[in-house]
């Protein structure tokens, strides 16, 4: 028997995307730890270019996964479509955002059409927040759910001199940041202030930006997990904004300013106040900065995903075909 199989099925879509960013990493660790595995695109020749990667891509048509053997990892995104994608192999969900599971659905439960997850080929699910794994476990008692560590890259966010500059992501709930953005300026708030949306970027352009912003507007909601503020705290950019509650475990009071989600005004307030504190007293900005950087630069590690994913992925094969993984 030969050794046991990943593939992880990926959209073809080549433009900013954590999730796509999560899966191309996945295959690399998977691959330096021995155990085969690669992204599979639909079209042949297909890549993503907006982040450089030697990741092992393949066409969907050359996939030969072998029943009771290898194991189809298939995003959360596909929705009902999870249980049809390569009939009789097992499947575990990469679900980057819980709250994305039931889309497609119809509004009404009907009885005789169970969900994706409750299929037999369905063996497992991998988040990557605990909000996430809650969410799934609620939903599936009976589906096996685990979680992977999503990594903030040190290389790229890390904290450097801060600039009079404010960024956003401007597809992420875009009629709240164009209300906050505007009442701001209605009360004079961006005098002096460059505000610049993180959109149609490579993953380098917006870390630079990221590292020399003093604010970062958080408009995500729902989240799996929320990369584009965790990514700004590393920064030791102040982060105002939703949590999208998958991000509820970094993003706190203690170093930054949660908002409900909705709360416009109160999102502008604390963007104010944050902005006249910097006038005032940049080293006290700096200091709320600071504190949020130290607190996700300790956990979201490079090194912390690759463990998590070794660990969860391996448990996974095992549950597909006990023993193959050692004997490879």
């Amino acid at each position: 028997m030969s050794a046991p199989r990943i593939y992880f099925v990926c959209p073809d879509h080549d433009e900013p995307s954590g999730g796509i960013r999560g899966i191309y990493a996945t295959v690399d660790h998977l691959n330096a730890a021995g155990i085969p595995s690669a992204v599979v695109h639909e079209q042949p020749g297909f890549r993503c270019t907006w982040f450089r990667s030697d990741t092992r891509v393949m066409c969907a048509d050359d996939v030969d996964a072998v029943p009771g053997q290898d194991l189809l990892v298939i995003p959360e995104v596909f929705g009902p479509r999870i249980a049809e994608i390569g009939p009789g192999i097992a499947k575990a969900v990469f679900n980057r955002n819980a709250y994305n599971t039931l889309k497609g659905y119809p509004l009404l439960p009907e009885a005789a059409r169970p969900h994706a997850y409750e299929h037999p080929d369905v063996i497992g699910a991998v988040c990557v927040s605990d909000d996430n794994v809650e969410y799934l476990r609620y939903a599936f008692p009976r589906l096996d759910v685990r979680r992977v560590i999503n990594p903030v890259d040190p290389a790229l966010f890390h904290p450097e001199p801060k600039l009079p500059l404010v960024t956003f992501m401007p597809r992420k709930n875009a009629e709240d940041a164009q209300q906050v953005l505007h009442l701001l300026h209605a009360r004079g708030a961006l005098e002096g202030i460059h505000v610049v949306p993180l959109h149609g970027m490579t993953q380098e352009r917006v870390a630079d930006v990221q590292r020399k912003a003093l604010l970062f507007l958080s408009f995500g909601h729902p989240e799996g997990w929320g990369r584009p503020p965790a990514e700004a705290m590393a920064c030791a950019t102040v982060v105002v904004g939703y949590h999208g509650m998958g991000g509820r475990e970094y993003l706190h009071a203690e170093h930054a300013f949660p908002i409900a989600p909705g709360d416009v005004v109160g999102f502008a307030k604390a963007a104010e106040h944050v902005l006249d504190l910097w006038r005032a007293d940049p080293a006290a900005v700096a200091a709320i900065g600071a504190a949020g950087a130290e607190a996700v630069r300790a956990v979201y590690t490079p090194e912390a995903e690759r463990d998590s994913v070794v660990e969860v992925f391996t448990a996974l094969l095992e549950r597909v075909a006990p023993g193959a993984l050692a004997a490879s």
